[in-house]
């Protein structure tokens, strides 16, 4: 696999533009990173006043610098940084970091500034992180560019961010536990080099086991698509995303769009993508340090092996919240349990060994405990006391959990001590928290890692039209008539067309032709208004139900259709529940479906979930999963539930066949009593107002 920042990290030369002889200054902490790193290639400090600075000889211009020198370090001033982008273009460097900030986080210059700068770099073939970036690390190259105060030890884990803040902290937390990191890559405002460029260099990168990425803006949402998705191929990836819940909702006609906010759609991306969204730095540290260390968990029973009752009944409660519950030991284990722990501890689960147990006791339980075939992952938890030490007990646990196929992690709950304690499980490759509650969160991300691998595994069925040609030629009559909203007959054939439960029905201009499709149709019939800029006919009292004959079709005819007006007749579905699922098209990351409850006050319920297409059948379960409605219709179970996750399937693939299509609604989406199927009483369509080409050239089918 190719690396887009094969140039950064392994670069034969670095030259430091800007550097700076007094310590308080970015550029001198920088030289002296890079010189303790270890990086074996030569460094080149570059300022005009040239002279001699940490043992190195200072060239007085980048024209001076001598070979091999393939990356650039630019700490000179906004002002000064399109120039010296354009001296390393001449001098021949390839690669370039811009420290410096004042670009487009300042406004309208700044972003001139950024311009300027990809102009610079397309002439000359450069790729650049930042501006405004730290810069990298590569442990094992080694190689340190960047000002931060602290040089990791070589480990699993990579991470990028747009935050160089966030990667220094991080890091410091990384040296205080004792975990070691593969590859860093601070971006800064992703002028060129982007999260895309990065994810794709840490997939690559052999030596990384897991990516961690702070996100605070995507510049290309397709390639974050497609490169996120190529890290998950081959590692667990964990996202941070900041500024995920702006003031203001997206304000469109259709419910879904209204519905579809940032934070709703970055959550559907990082679900298609695989990979695993949390919502805080501690939650990003656990999670990338239980996946560092251990494998993935695909069962849901776990066993708590303690000294505490109290802290085990909270590690039980939490554990239920990620899905996982405790584990029904079999009896020969707990015979077992008794032969090897302290007198009159309690073998149920939690494993309570109360008040005294010897790091020994902790190992011999612990093994007990891997080797029954009913246990899927084990917290070993110790709350320090004055008889036993805290590092011997983790030094146990570790011993005892070395080679196990099994996750195990550890807490040690306190304080000064607890962490003496915690460096030793890192040591022995066990990952431990300070809190029972932080661990069941990490054992949930196992969890939620093994289902992400077996997601991928499943097979995606193809979804097909039953009459393509029929949808395209709607779709084609549409745009000829200029319409950019169908009308509800053309949205229902349309949707007929894609396989989708739509009653029969017809548009009527007149009562006699109204009253001629209700006789068709058969009784009881629904009459909807249709008129142009009428889109949520319920709200406006356009709907007449259950017009049982001539007489009530004439009248509703009469009272509710305005002259140029027409009438949609449409057969009466049964009763049900009401539930909604629609489609549009995101800015980002293009075609998004969404499920939820529906009706009227759709938007008031805001029961939805949102997936990106295509949209597997446990993608589909997983919709339902997250919303009140969609559980009691999981708990339901029978043909309608098959029907839903047909439709979703459907109508993800509608938006990927046709890329005409902007928004689709189907609400209210009748659920009737089992057996008797599922109604889409309601098809809202809007078509984009760019027109594909090959649409253009399309001809109605003969």
């Amino acid at each position: 696999m190719d690396d887009p920042l094969q140039p950064f990290f392994h670069a034969r030369g670095v030259a430091l533009v800007g550097a700076s002889a007094q310590p308080t200054k970015l550029s001198y902490g920088v030289l002296q990173n890079l010189i303790r790193s270890g990086y074996p290639g030569p460094i080149y400090p570059v300022h005009p006043r040239g002279g001699e600075l940490l043992g190195l000889s200072v060239y007085r211009s980048l024209d001076e610098v001598p070979d091999p020198v393939d990356l650039a370090i630019l700490m000179v001033p906004a002002e000064q940084s399109v120039e010296a982008l354009e001296a390393c273009g001449r001098r021949g460097i390839r690669a370039a970091i811009l420290v410096a900030s004042g670009f487009a986080e300042r406004g309208e210059e700044g972003r001139e500034r950024e311009e300027q700068l990809r102009a610079v770099a397309r002439r000359h073939g450069i790729r650049f992180i930042g501006p405004n970036a730290v810069g990298l690390i590569d442990t094992r190259i080694p190689l340190n560019t960047t000002f931060i105060h602290i040089m990791p030890k070589p480990g699993p884990i990579g991470l990028v961010s747009h935050s160089g803040a966030v990667c220094g902290g991080i890091l410091d937390w990384g040296v205080s536990v004792g975990i070691g990191f593969s590859r860093v890559v601070s971006l800064g405002n992703q002028a060129d080099i982007d999260l895309a460029d990065a994810l794709r260099s840490l997939a690559a990168d052999p030596f990384t086991r897991v990516v961690a990425a702070y996100v605070e803006g995507i510049r290309d949402g397709r390639r974050f698509l497609e490169a996120a998705s190529e890290v998950s191929a081959r590692k667990p990836l964990v996202i941070l995303k900041a500024g995920r819940t702006p003031d203001g909702a997206r304000a469109v006609a259709s419910h879904t769009g209204a519905l579809a906010l940032p934070e709703r759609i970055f959550r559907a991306a990082a679900h298609h993508v695989g990979a695993i969204l949390v919502d805080h730095l501690e939650a990003l540290i656990d999670a990338i340090l239980v996946l560092a260390l251990q494998p993935a968990l695909s069962g849901t029973r776990v066993v708590i092996l303690t000294n505490a009752g109290g802290p085990a009944a909270v590690g039980a409660d939490h554990l239920a919240r990620y899905g996982l519950r405790l584990a029904d030991l079999q009896p020969s284990t707990q015979e077992r349990l008794q032969a090897v722990t302290p007198r009159g501890a309690m073998v149920g689960n939690p494993v309570d060994m109360l008040g005294g147990p010897q790091p020994e006791h902790y190992a011999w339980a612990l093994r007990a405990l891997l080797e029954d075939p009913d246990v899927d992952a084990v917290m070993a938890l110790f709350v320090p006391q004055a008889v036993t030490p805290a590092r011997e007990v983790a030094a146990a646990i570790g011993r005892a959990a070395a080679g196990s196929a099994r996750p195990v992690v550890g807490v040690v709950f306190g304080g000064e001590i607890a962490l003496e304690a915690i460096r030793a499980l890192h040591a022995a490759g066990v990952p431990g928290f300070l809190t029972p509650c932080r661990a069941a969160f990490a054992l949930g991300v196992l969890h939620q890692w093994a289902k992400i691998q077996q997601k991928r595994r499943e097979r995606l069925e193809p979804v097909h039209p039953p009459d393509l040609w029929g949808a395209v030629s709607r779709i084609l009559e549409a745009r000829v008539q200029g319409k950019w909203v169908l009308d509800p007959q053309a949205g229902a054939e349309l949707a007929a067309a894609w396989g989708l439960p739509v009653p029969p029905s017809g548009l009527a201009a007149t009562p006699e032709e109204a009253i001629a499709l209700a006789d068709r149709l058969g009784y009881p019939v629904a009459l909807k208004r249709v008129a142009p800029g009428l889109i949520h006919k319920s709200k406006a009292g356009g709907v007449a139900l259950n017009l049982r004959d001539a007489c009530e079709v004439r009248e509703a005819f009469a009272r509710l259709i305005g002259p140029n007006e027409q009438a949609l007749i449409q057969r009466m579905a049964p009763a049900g529940l009401e539930i909604i699922i629609g489609a549009y098209r995101d800015a980002q990351f293009g075609p998004v479906v969404m499920f939820g409850a529906g009706g009227v006050e759709v938007e008031a319920v805001d029961d939805v979930a949102f997936r990106l297409p295509p949209i597997r059948r446990a993608e589909a379960e997983a919709m339902l999963e997250e919303t009140w409605i969609g559980r009691r219709l999981l708990r339901r179970g029978g043909r309608e539930l098959e029907e839903i996750i047909d439709i979703l399937r459907r109508v993800g693939q509608m938006m990927l066949e046709h890329p005409e299509i902007a928004e689709i609604d189907l609400n209210p989406l009748i659920v009737a009593r089992p057996g008797e199927g599922v109604h889409a009483v309601d098809v809202r369509i809007a078509l984009s107002q760019e027109v594909p080409t090959s649409m253009e050239a399309a001809a109605l089918p003969s």
